[in-house]
């Protein structure tokens, strides 16, 4: 396997693995009573459009954030 291909591989490992860590988080989270808003950014790079996203959380009853993952 090239290089290039041993490396796309390997970072399409650490983002399944990442993806179901952040599942098991936001499952945890939720059954502790917070909410959870889960959105997507655009970011725009030479290679074209790059998502990414953005977690808020959320106390009962509509309060304030308590959780902000990305910088606006």
């Amino acid at each position: 396997m090239t290089p290039y291909l041993t490396r796309q591989k390997h970072a399409e490992e650490r983002l399944g693995t990442a993806l179901q860590q952040m599942n098991d988080a936001i499952r945890d989270v939720h059954k502790s009573g917070i909410d959870v808003d889960i959105s997507t950014l655009t970011m725009h790079t030479p290679r074209g459009p790059m998502v990414q996203v953005d977690l808020k959380t959320y106390r009962a009853y509509g309060a304030s954030p308590v959780l902000r993952l990305v910088e606006e």
